[in-house]
């Protein structure tokens, strides 16, 4: 039993359970936020990509009725067509993904043009040119 649950804890600590963020950019809309990106999480099938990124507000955001200041959102970008859409999201009542998880979904979205010089676009290149 003890070699089971060592060897489960190895899995678990090894497949990157806590996210390390790499700063993408910063944009002053909604207030100003921090946009970062999960490597690790990086994964390619043809010429598509997917990726966990990471938007650290500054000021409380409101969706829904709740409020949160930071959302962690799994994106799919399509590295020929320069599109993406979010797969899944959740918001966290702290930055960091800190605090209570407020709200979680998970259900693809439509896809949607990157727009050029934005924080879409840095993130999209960072997903499809690791």
């Amino acid at each position: 039993m003890k070699k089971i649950l060592l060897a489960l804890t190895l899995i678990f600590t090894s497949t990157g359970a806590i996210a390390e963020w790499t700063k993408v950019g910063d944009s002053d809309s909604k207030g100003g936020y921090t946009a970062y990106a999960d490597m690790a999480s990086i994964r390619k099938v043809g010429d598509k990509a997917k990726m966990w990124a990471l938007f650290d507000y500054q000021t409380v955001q409101k969706t829904s009725g709740v409020e949160y200041l930071s959302e962690k959102i799994r994106r799919e970008y399509d590295c020929k067509q320069k599109q993406m859409r979010k797969l899944a999201y959740s918001f966290f009542s702290w930055n960091m993904e800190g605090g209570d998880l407020i709200r979680s979904y998970n259900q693809p979205q439509k896809w949607e043009p990157v727009t050029p010089d934005s924080i879409d676009e840095a993130e999209w290149e960072v997903a499809c040119n690791e």
